[in-house]
């Protein structure tokens, strides 16, 4: 699996803070919907909050990835956002996550979702991509670190 197959620079969103996950998942709902991407921002939040209340999606090392199966996606779309100063995800290592991998598609796709999972505790669990990103000036700077430490580790 390679992300530049499924994540496009032009869906990263990067804010400095945001208050906790309900907000990030509003704020991000928001953004796909003004993008054309999705038609009911509220239900994308919905369903992303209700993901995180039946168990964190932090896995640690300052990186979440909340997964969800949406009517509102077609097929497979991975996005990502980066909070520079970190959000409370309940992630078990105790760390404030600023790098969220967000995972959506139609109920089609769960061997996808878990491929893409399992890709992302790999690639996160073998370079500081965190560090690296925070660093990142916009969205094009930060597609360009993954798509480098993501070689890094498929070599």
């Amino acid at each position: 699996m390679k992300l530049a197959t499924y994540l496009k620079k032009e869906n990263i969103y990067i804010c400095d803070a945001c208050k906790d996950t309900g907000h990030l998942y509003g704020d991000f709902a928001q953004f796909l919907k003004k993008k054309g991407i999705i038609a009911d921002a509220r239900k994308v939040k919905r369903l992303f909050v209700k993901r995180e209340s039946v168990q964190s999606t932090g896995i640690g090392r300052g990186v979440a990835t909340p997964h969800i199966f949406s009517d509102e996606f077609s097929e497979f779309f991975l996005a990502m956002a980066l909070v520079r100063q970190g959000i409370d995800f309940k992630a078990p290592d105790g760390q404030d996550v600023h790098l969220v991998f967000l995972i959506m598609s139609d109920d089609r796709d769960i061997g996808l979702h878990l491929k893409t999972l399992a890709h992302l505790a790999r690639l996160t669990a073998s370079c500081d991509l965190v560090a690296s990103l925070k660093e990142a000036g916009d969205e094009a700077q930060a597609f360009a670190i993954i798509l480098e430490k993501e070689h890094s580790i498929l070599k």
